[in-house]
């Protein structure tokens, strides 16, 4: 199978080794031409279990945002969240208008908060009575837009912005509007203090369903021959709108909430997650891998799994797939 699409079989497979050697992993594919080319399911999982994954949710999300913009519930992603979120407050914050829709998806919105490093806010925003109150609440210190700072806080409000937009649940707009033409039928969605899908992380979603959503996007968001989100937004949404200023090995750029950069000489993009949750796609190779990993194993040990499969990923699969 892997040689008959063009795929190096022994690397591809020295690469599944070195995977199969990660305890915490649950599922680990490779597709191309849209068809799924090698696959491992580890630790009882099978291709259509569920599994938190972390922040590739984000991504997931920013296809949620297109589709919204294609089906005219959001005008434009350069309006004021305030045009959405100011009937759920008492009192709007002015320094916060500024912000806009697309600051959200750049991880540009210019708010007081830190994640990477040491110490991440993200418990402090998780366990607050009130998610939209908590990020609010922040003080701006950047101008909205110029900045990469990444904010899981600021990312979940494109998830009430949906809704308002929409008057419809995030999760039953992503059913209607994005899952159920994909064919993708189990999944769950954790909520926030106030009932809203988080925007940010906990999508629950099965390894062959992750495949779906990273081939839609290599078509350039037609599936089965119909458009389900605008190809506009795919370019858009993957290729480099701010840098990241090295934050994470291997990827310097972001789109809306796409991460991306050029690998071995390729246009690659990806959903990341916390403790190695990938889709990473590779236009030009028409390749999707797919990996899952149990992600509460503590920081230092999902720290390590994350950079043992993205550098599987980027030194083992790449190099082994010919043009």
């Amino acid at each position: 199978m892997a040689d008959a699409n063009d795929i190096n079989g022994q690397r591809l497979a020295e690469a599944f080794t070195t995977v199969r050697q990660i305890p915490q992993m649950k599922a680990f594919l490779v597709a191309r031409n849209g068809t799924i080319v090698a696959e491992e399911n580890f630790n009882d999982f099978h291709p259509n279990s569920l599994h938190d994954v972390r922040s590739a949710t984000k991504s997931i999300t920013s296809i949620l945002i297109g589709i919204a913009v294609k089906k005219g519930f959001i005008q434009r992603i350069d309006q004021s969240i305030a045009d959405y979120l100011e009937p759920l407050v008492e009192i709007f914050p002015e320094e916060k208008r500024a912000i806009t829709i697309r600051d959200l998806l750049t991880m540009s919105g210019g708010f007081a908060w830190t994640e990477f490093g040491d110490w991440s806010e993200y418990s402090n925003w998780n366990n607050a009575p009130n998610q939209l109150e908590y990020i609010l609440n922040k003080p701006v210190i950047h101008s909205p837009g110029t900045i990469f700072n990444y904010n899981d806080g600021a990312c979940h409000l494109l998830s009430l912005i949906i809704a308002q937009a929409s008057g419809m649940d995030t999760h039953d707009f992503a059913k209607q509007y994005l899952f159920s033409p994909l064919g993708i039928e189990g999944t769950a969605w954790l909520i926030d203090r106030q009932g809203y899908p988080k925007g940010c992380v906990g999508l629950q979603i099965s390894p062959h369903d992750m495949f779906k959503l990273g081939q839609l996007y290599l078509q350039g968001g037609e599936y089965n021959g119909a458009r389900i989100v605008s190809s506009e937004w795919v370019n858009e949404s993957t290729r480099p709108q701010i840098s990241t200023n090295g934050v994470i090995p291997y990827v310097s750029n972001y789109g809306y909430l796409w991460w991306n950069d050029t690998i071995h000489g390729y246009q690659t993009y990806m959903a990341m997650g916390y403790g190695g949750q990938f889709i990473f796609c590779v236009p030009r190779l028409n390749l999707v891998v797919v990996s899952q990993c149990l992600w509460n194993v503590g920081d230092q040990q999902a720290g390590m799994n994350w950079m043992t499969i993205i550098d599987v990923i980027v030194n083992q699969i790449l190099p082994a797939v010919r043009e």
